[in-house]
């Protein structure tokens, strides 16, 4: 871990989310002056700019909710106008609902539907060209890959198997003088670390990736700094991985990278600003919520006998242990023969409600109480069982890290990945709450908590393999620990 880097901007979101400011902005003014005339028009725009402005956000909020700034939405070419003409048809309802209770915050019907459809269009049409020139690798830096093994392998598949990655690969640089003309992963061998500097020349190279272990490469080194004051850019196996697939491959860390991801989750403003964003949003979100809780109590006890919540000890922020208060989802006596064990895909001790609330995430709203009593965050690592936390963190690497910050009603792992049933998933979890943790903030968590509204209105499969991004499936496996041969799975009830 020699090359510590900060949140990448993704220049997939920085160009999309540009211009579909633009897009938004230019559309409802276009539709003001199509309908009453240049002069009119503008009359219209000023009395009525607050709504225009309004209008502007809640398509970006939208837009952001239902995915499509997400790679999975831009490498899917069949129907590919659905996403955006959904999207734009949930922002026209809101506006409608938000504006027409108002009297003072209006636009006119003809206007809006106009600005749907140039919204629709543009924001398709730009999509679609976006895909065009990613294809034919526009907006992509010529790289090289320094290394010839597992890494070196690992990084080519991820950024072949990443529509967007913005690299162009153009050779591996071999360190153990692998002769050029042979080939990994169908990328030619270009020549080896002693040639470094003609080589980056030659191909006009914009960024080195070095996958290679520069502790084993030391000499490395001494060739990268001079190219890097000439302004190449210069990134390691562990920050490509981070950038592209969103989570931290844990047999690639050390106590120094945890150590400057703890730099970030320790600021004091972070902590304060995201304790009163935790208090203010689950003391409002229980006031909208009271009513779904009664009819979900109501029907709990319809359904099945025993109590309507589940309390449950739970591990918090530096391991100490809570009682987590959620709806019960499974039998009464669920554990009485078989004790603490995970849930699996068809869990028979999950009542016919259970399984309605675990999907709408229903189960999980009386966890706003924890919140507003601090022992849960709204966004973080889930909190585990004490039980399992020493079971996994015998089995995983720095898995007693995400003790480290308060534990979430919903988090990063949660929104990128389904329910974890053994310790292979709990793995794989970690390596996005390190993620996390390394990047937590303000923002990040307006982000997680709007993708989680889409999570719970598209719904995650419960199973492991159905969930996983299709451009990292194969790259999962290389960091996934052999689960025990009994291991039975354990999500709460």
């Amino acid at each position: 871990m020699m090359f510590h880097r900060g949140r990448s901007l993704s220049l997939r979101r920085t160009f999309l989310l540009t211009s579909d400011i633009i897009i938004i902005a230019v559309s409802l003014v276009l539709a003001a002056l199509w309908r009453l005339g240049p002069q009119g028009g503008v009359e219209y725009i000023e009395a009525y700019l607050g709504s225009f402005i309004g209008s502007c956000a809640i398509f970006l909020v939208v837009f952001y909710a239902s995915g499509m700034y997400e790679r999975a939405a831009l490498v899917r070419k069949a129907h590919s106008y659905r996403l955006p003409l959904v999207a734009v048809l949930i922002s026209l309802a809101l506006i409608v609902l938000i504006f027409y209770a108002k009297a003072q915050l209006n636009l006119g019907r003809g206007i809006l539907m106009l600005a749907g459809v140039f919204i629709f269009l543009f924001t398709w049409g730009t999509r679609h060209l976006y895909g065009m020139a990613v294809g034919h690798g526009l907006l992509s830096k010529n790289a090289l890959i320094i290394g010839e093994g597992k890494e070196a392998e690992i990084s080519l598949k991820l950024i072949a198997g990443t529509n967007d990655a913005g690299f162009k690969v153009l050779g591996v640089v071999s360190s153990k003088k692998i002769q050029p003309g042979a080939f990994i992963q169908n990328v030619p061998v270009v020549g080896t670390t002693e040639k470094l500097r003609e080589l980056v020349d030659a191909f006009d190279v914009e960024t080195l990736i070095v996958a290679t272990s520069l502790s084993r490469e030391p000499a490395i080194l001494r060739l990268l700094r001079p190219l890097r004051c000439a302004g190449v850019e210069v990134i390691d196996y562990v920050f490509l991985y981070e950038m592209l697939a969103q989570e931290i491959p844990i047999d690639h860390i050390n106590d120094e990278w945890l150590m400057n991801a703890a730099m970030n989750s320790s600021v004091i403003h972070i902590r304060k600003v995201k304790r009163i964003m935790d208090f203010l949003v689950a003391a409002f979100g229980l006031i909208l919520a009271a009513p779904i809780c009664l009819v979900t109590a109501l029907v709990i006890r319809i359904d099945s006998p025993g109590s309507v919540f589940y309390r449950q000890k739970r591990s918090g922020i530096d391991g100490h242990p809570y009682m987590v208060l959620k709806f019960r989802t499974m039998r009464q006596d669920a554990e009485a023969a078989s004790g603490a064990v995970w849930s699996t895909s068809g869990d028979a001790r999950i009542t016919r409600v259970g399984k309605f609330l675990r999907k709408w995430r229903i189960d999980e709203i009386p966890q706003l109480i924890n919140v507003l009593k601090g022992e849960m965050s709204l966004v973080g690592p889930r909190p585990e069982r004490p039980e399992f936390v020493d079971t996994l963190a015998a089995a995983i690497p720095f898995y007693r890290e995400r003790l480290l910050v308060p534990p979430g009603v919903t988090g990063w792992a949660q929104v990128k990945y389904p329910y974890a049933s053994n310790i292979e998933g709990a793995r794989r979890k970690l390596q996005y709450d390190l993620y996390y943790i390394k990047h937590m903030g303000f923002f990040l968590d307006c982000l997680i908590l709007l993708r989680t509204v889409k999570t719970v209105v598209v719904g995650l499969k419960h199973n492991d393999e159905n969930a996983v991004d299709p451009a990292q499936q194969e790259n999962a496996e290389e960091f996934a620990v052999p689960a025990p041969a009994k291991s039975s799975g354990s999500k709460s009830a």
